[in-house]
């Protein structure tokens, strides 16, 4: 690197750290190995207890394209906007403590970082049930100008949820105010992104699968869903988008809010559940991709919805 690469660095990447001392180091040596190097990276320790803090440091001191910051803890979300805060790069990706990327992770996403205000690469994920390997990818490359073939396109295909396989444009953040969400514990995700797109006018997307992303053991019962979060992110996605029923096709918009609502149903009353139930219908109604998807929701009582919702959230448990 010369004088300028090292005080503007083509790209930061951001890693928030939490008690990851057992995966640190496959994450950190994944991307110090990128093809591409003109990078700085961020890694932010969110107040670990075990030795994270360590090896973080121990990074930092091995390799000058290491910073650690650090923080009490307070979350994904507050340790992404402290990296944001103190990145240089002109783009910034971000990864997780607990996952990996490919040695061409940054240099597919850089080769075309110019043609839009937005990068999307596809990635691999790993579940243990059934154990394997599974990639998501769109299989071309594609540039999207509408919001809503962006939308129908990027979720069906399960690429717009996640912010590890993009490459975001740091001067757009900065000058838009965009943060992340420190209130959500889970869809903080989804929340950035859709914000994130308001103020941008193309998104391209690559084949390249560049991030490997490891399911959770149990995700589903280790994250309560909540269902205010959600509503917010659906909420974002009717402002993109416009509220006409049956615009778009988006059915798992619809599942994730049945299941954000199954797991609220549990511990509320109908009545307490009558207008998430409501909202649900409606999402239903704009959203369906057929005349059975989502059906129950669509056509039965609310009563009988919230007493099968709560049925499905229980055997989930």
């Amino acid at each position: 690197m010369d004088g300028n690469a090292i005080s503007r660095p083509s790209v930061t990447v951001i890693v928030p750290v939490y008690n990851a001392a057992a995966t640190l180091e496959r994450c950190v040596e994944s991307i110090l190995a990128q093809s591409f190097r003109d990078f700085e990276l961020l890694l932010v320790n969110d107040g670990s207890t075990d030795a994270s803090g360590r090896i973080c440091g121990e990074y930092e001191r091995k390799d000058p394209r290491v910073r650690v910051l650090s923080q009490p803890n307070r979350g994904v979300s507050a340790a992404r906007n402290l990296g944001l805060d103190n990145a240089s790069g002109k783009f910034v990706a971000f990864c997780d403590s607990d996952d990996s990327v490919k040695d061409f992770w940054l240099s597919s996403m850089m080769s075309v970082s110019g043609k839009a205000g937005l990068v999307v690469c596809g990635y691999n994920i790993h579940r243990t049930e059934p154990e394997g390997w599974a990639s998501h990818t769109l299989g071309h490359t594609e540039i999207f100008t509408d919001d809503d073939v962006l939308l129908e396109t990027l979720l069906r295909e399960r690429l717009l949820q996640f912010v590890w396989n993009k490459l975001f444009n740091l001067d757009i953040i900065r000058e838009s105010g965009h943060r992340f969400e420190e209130s959500f514990s889970i869809f903080e995700d989804e929340y950035f992104v859709l914000g994130y797109i308001r103020h941008i006018g193309k998104v391209i997307c690559i084949p390249e699968c560049g991030y490997d992303y490891r399911l959770p053991p149990d995700f589903m019962k280790k994250y309560d869903f909540g269902i205010d979060a959600f509503r917010k992110v659906v909420e974002l996605i009717y402002e993109i988008a416009g509220t006409s029923s049956g615009k778009l096709r988006l059915p798992s918009i619809v599942y994730w809010y049945k299941v954000a609502l199954g797991r609220y149903a549990l511990s509320h009353t109908f009545e307490a559940t009558r207008e998430h139930l409501e909202f649900a219908r409606r999402l239903a109604v704009s959203f369906h991709d057929g005349a059975l998807n989502h059906v129950m929701l669509r056509i039965f009582p609310l009563h009988a919805v919230y007493l099968i919702l709560r049925w499905q959230a229980h055997r989930m448990k």
